[in-house]
């Protein structure tokens, strides 16, 4: 009997591991702080990236069903997203980026090294206010948005599938919008 209860740690150790990683593997699983599905994206006023002269706000999002994808020059899963984002497009899908704690000239340099997947990049480096106010705590992170401005999808980490799991929803807030 008193062998087994040395073991007890061990066991609920396992225990804890394990309901953690189930929980990791829900991409659907979102803080309530984080979950912004349904909400309309933030009111933001903050540099653009490639162009130092100008102002980027709500309102110069594309008027059209789009992602946005927050990632970082240090970011090893957001290097391995880069071909995926490029892909898609080649394929038409706007995607706006927001810098994550990444200095402009690195994510400039990271632009040029990688291509450039984006309509244009919010710089949220001196602010971190859309990070702040979307708590966002990991990169990359995606969003769908919608031609009013509404997320509707959104999805935490790198996923070799994002492609397959965008497009679809993206074509149907394209029907929606005509």
């Amino acid at each position: 009997m008193k062998k087994a209860l040395l073991f007890l740690p061990l066991i609920l150790l396992l225990a804890v591991v394990f309901f953690l990683v189930v929980q990791l593997k829900n991409p659907d699983n979102l803080a309530p702080s984080e979950d912004w599905r349904g909400k309309p994206f933030p009111e933001f006023s903050l540099p653009h990236l490639q162009d130092i002269n100008a102002v980027l706000s709500k309102e110069s999002l594309p008027k059209e069903p789009f992602i946005l994808n927050v990632w970082g020059s240090w970011c090893t899963w957001c290097i391995k997203e880069f071909p995926i984002l490029l892909a898609m497009k080649d394929k038409g899908v706007p995607i706006v980026g927001l810098t994550y704690a990444d200095r402009p000239d690195d994510a400039r340099q990271a632009l040029k090294k990688w291509g450039d997947p984006f309509v244009f990049v919010i710089d949220d480096y001196a602010k971190a206010m859309l990070i702040g106010t979307l708590n966002i705590n990991s990169a990359p992170t995606s969003y769908l948005i919608d031609k009013q401005g509404v997320i509707r999808y959104q999805q935490k980490g790198y996923n070799p599938n994002f492609e397959q799991d965008f497009l679809p929803r993206l074509e149907q807030l394209r029907q929606e919008s005509r």
